[in-house]
């Protein structure tokens, strides 16, 4: 089942569009991402994306998404892994 997960990490704008550009999500999307969004909220990212499931998301995650913020930013890496947040959708789709 479809989820929305929403995820917050505290990196700088520029941070963001060093992974973004490093994991290059268009020209290799993650197996299971429909859509992909995020926004800042003073010095905090907030993403929100649907995905085909919780499992997909995770296994993105640990494949390439931690692997890649930890070789992009380095030391200025955030502490941890963020966790998310999965809520269950009755239906999801992008056209």
């Amino acid at each position: 089942m479809a989820v929305f997960m929403e995820l917050e990490m505290q990196i700088a704008p520029d941070q963001y569009d060093a992974v973004e550009a490093a994991l290059d999500p268009i020209g290799d999307p993650p197996d299971g991402l429909i859509a992909h969004s995020a926004r800042f909220d003073g010095d905090t990212l907030k993403i929100l994306d649907i995905w085909q499931s919780a499992d997909a998301f995770n296994a993105f995650a640990q494949s390439r998404l931690g692997p890649t913020i930890g070789e992009t930013l380095g030391d200025d890496a955030p502490a941890g892994p963020a966790e998310p947040k999965f809520t269950e959708l009755h239906n999801a789709y992008s056209v």
